[in-house]
């Protein structure tokens, strides 16, 4: 009966593969007319894709009739972006126009996979290029390259994105088709994700409450997979980089395989670092830190439903430094230390019904939160610590997101849609900084969408509900204790958003849209010393919701040598909250409190890419952000970041006897004074950082191979990153690292 089953299942397979659809052609160089072997062609809806044939050619069967967005790509030629309509087999022959300016791919944070001239905010595309192109040690430092990106860090491993000045539980981290909840209210939690696996990084500016709900209302990091191996093959790839500051190596190998109806992929990564090194040559104890990492998934392809189901894990080691230490790179963690650990577990799932489809995504996240005050850690060992905590917090999320697309009709697409998710915390140690408590929050949403020629504009509305309930932790009296509450949050927000295509080099958008955001259980009840940053952290239950509008305006000119893209944006936000510290000690450690006040955040961002007339192989960026904020007394905001001016010279050479994709970086930050503060901060003087890169692809018999040596901050500055959680222990950030990366890419079956 099993044997039975199972042909049955191939069948199937096969039949639905028999009546399948194809669309086939051949790709060529719009100038010389000659045929292009290895060209990407990618539907990025089904996640889908094969390369052309030493003639150019290319095929690609579909299960099913219906409207798929086409991406084609290849190395020094514009992509090209189409939508098709397959109701039979097309064949689809496309010339390829050469370009020194690198082109955008499909806006796959967006509902409707759209290219970036339909979408009235910029994203900003941070693909895997990018970080491996950056000497920085971590992925989130690579990120704050973008313009209005810079994070809090402590440490080297410890980073929190800040976009446009907000932060915490204002950005949103996006990965897998849901959000990840880390414990985003804490100064020392991080990210909660591994770089490993990561394709690309779609960096969202400004409320996305619309489409994301709740804890959008400053932006969304949307973390994009790798994508599948191309139809019928089997590839990997192993990469290994070295860290001359902290001593440090990470590893990863991962490998993946598609069939025409299943994909599957596995990637695994181990990182250790020892304490990172000033510019002074002093070592800062206890910046060691240890990470193992996982992730793997499987998918499949009907006529009527395509499924993915990934798993991430993901354990890290970290110190929690205090002070500057020992001459050494040890591993062994020193107290404070604390040890996270998350699991993932979600699926994204298409049902196809007639001219329409539901986008079905579910998700449940354990992220467990130790923090250890006695004792040391060996990196053997840490993987099974079986020491109590003094703080262990457990953070169950389940979580879905369903939309409706419904068919088009005289140029407008509509969309339904429904986020929801359900959280628990419970408490396991001896201390507890925030109580037992569960979450329960659902909305819902239309969107549409009106295209027609030049001209696209995105408008929607969403009504949020959020329901806490805290438990009563200790007895009244005690140092721990925290009262039972109830509590109730609501809000309606909206979008409206255009943009304007004036010619084939010009394009100007604009966007309103406003966002909110409910107090975190960090927020209304803390009561306790938060260990991890020394604090004792008072929360505030009559904390109301806060509530932003933001305006957005920008342009972008793309033209044969140069490119431009310019934003401006003004941010009301009502109720922002805010910590500040009293004049007060409960043991040893000073009081914080939560406040809230009236704030107002307005700024800008640009870029320029030059690329000199026959001299295509020099590249010359700058990137420019600015942020002010203040209160609705006009005193400044804590913790925004500087003004920052990033210039970059870069030389590539193509092919070059065995050395191909060859290229040169030089990148030199400027970091402009910080006197823009609260009262209960310290300005931050100015600085400007260096950094350099050079890196090359080459054969060596039949094995290619990517080899890369650079260098960060290669000057050795001293110098105090402003939303650098050690800088008020004066603490200076990273002197110079040198980094060397090797990544052996391999064919299985292709």
């Amino acid at each position: 009966m099993k044997k039975l089953w199972i042909f049955s299942i191939f069948l199937w397979i096969e039949i639905a593969n028999i009546s399948a659809q194809t669309i086939k052609g051949q790709l060529t160089d719009a100038a010389t007319k000659e045929s292009l072997p290895g060209v990407n062609i990618y539907l990025p809806e089904i996640k889908k894709g094969v390369v052309s044939d030493v003639d150019g050619n290319f095929a690609i069967k579909l299960s099913r009739k219906g409207t798929y967005k086409l991406q084609i790509s290849f190395v020094g030629y514009d992509i090209i972006l189409k939508t098709v309509n397959v109701e039979e087999d097309l064949i689809l022959n496309f010339e390829l126009t050469p370009t020194i300016i690198e082109t955008k791919e499909f806006v796959l944070s967006s509902v409707y996979h759209s290219s970036q001239n339909e979408n009235p905010v910029d994203v900003i595309q941070f693909d895997s290029k990018k970080p491996t192109q950056s000497s920085a040690p971590t992925l989130m430092q690579s990120l704050t390259h973008v313009a209005g990106v810079n994070m809090i860090s402590t440490g080297t491993n410890i980073g929190k994105p800040v976009i446009r000045g907000l932060s915490y539980n204002r950005v949103l981290v996006f990965s897998e088709g849901i959000a990840i909840d880390n414990q985003q209210f804490g100064d020392e939690h991080g990210l909660g994700l591994s770089e490993i696996g990561i394709d690309k990084v779609e960096v969202i500016k400004g409320p996305s409450s619309l489409l994301y709900g709740a804890d959008a209302m400053g932006g969304v990091l949307h973390f994009i997979s790798e994508k599948p191996a191309n139809i019928n093959t089997i590839v990997g790839d192993f990469g290994t980089k070295y860290f001359s500051n902290t001593n440090g190596y990470s590893s990863n190998l991962g490998i993946k395989g598609t069939t025409e109806s299943f994909r599957y992929r596995i990637r695994s990564g181990y990182t250790s670092h020892g304490d990172y090194q000033q510019g002074n040559s002093e070592r800062v104890t206890n910046t060691r830190y240890t990470e193992s990492a996982l992730k793997t998934g499987i998918g499949f392809m009907k006529k009527w439903w395509t499924n993915d189901v990934d798993y991430s894990f993901l354990q890290s080691a970290i110190g929690i430094p205090e002070s500057i230490g020992e001459q050494n790179t040890r591993r062994e963690l020193e107290s404070p230390f604390q040890i996270i650990t998350n699991h993932v577990l979600s699926t994204q799932n298409t049902f196809y019904i007639k001219k329409s489809h539901i986008n079905l995504n579910l998700g449940y996240m354990i992220n467990s939160r130790k923090e250890y005050e006695e004792g040391t850690l060996s990196e053997a060992v840490y993987h099974n610590y079986t020491t109590p905590a003094v703080l262990n917090m457990e953070l169950k999320t389940t979580s879905y997101d369903i939309k409706w697309h419904l068919p088009e009709i005289n140029n407008i697409e509509l969309i339904i849609g429904s986020q929801g998710k359900y959280q628990t915390n419970r408490n396991r140690g001896e201390e507890n900084l925030i109580p037992d408590a569960n979450e329960q929050q659902m909305g819902g949403f239309l969107m549409a969408k009106y295209s027609k020629n030049k001209f696209t504009i995105i408008a929607g509305i969403r009504y949020d509900a959020k329901k806490m309930q805290g438990f009563q932790m200790d007895t009244l009296g005690a140092d721990g204790y925290k009262r039972a509450f109830k509590q109730f949050y609501d809000s309606y927000n909206g979008s409206l958003g255009f943009t304007y295509q004036f010619n084939d080099k010009l394009l100007m958008r604009t966007n309103f849209a406003s966002g909110f955001r409910a107090p975190n259980l960090a927020e209304l009840s803390s009561n306790g010393v938060h260990e991890g940053t020394f604090r004792y952290e008072i929360g505030n239950l009559a904390l109301k919701t806060e509530q932003n509008f933001e305006i957005d305006f920008g342009f972008e000119y793309i033209g044969e040598h140069v490119s431009l893209a310019f934003s401006a944006f003004n941010n009301t936000i009502n109720n922002y909250i805010f910590l500040s510290p009293l004049d007060t000690f409960i043991d040893d450690a000073q009081v914080f409190t939560y406040n809230q006040t009236n704030a107002n955040l307005y700024g800008l961002e640009s870029t320029i890419d030059i690329h000199p007339h026959a001299m295509h192989w020099l590249h010359f960026e700058t990137g420019y952000a600015m942020v002010i904020a203040k209160d609705q007394q006009g005193n400044f905001l804590p913790r925004i970041p500087a003004f920052n001016l990033s210039n970059t010279l870069k030389f590539e050479l193509k092919n070059w006897k065995k050395w191909e994709n060859s290229f040169i970086s030089l990148t030199a930050n400027t970091i402009f004074a910080q006197n823009q503060i609260t009262d209960f901060e310290t300005p931050t003087a100015s600085y400007l950082l260096l950094d350099a890169k050079i890196g090359t692809e080459l054969k060596v018999g039949k094995q290619n191979l990517e080899i890369s040596v650079g260098a960060t901050n290669l000057l050795n500055t001293t110098y105090y990153n402003h939303l650098s959680r050690l800088k008020t222990d004066g603490i200076y950030d990273m002197g110079r690292n040198l980094v060397v990366s090797v990544k052996v890419p391999f064919g299985i079956k292709g």
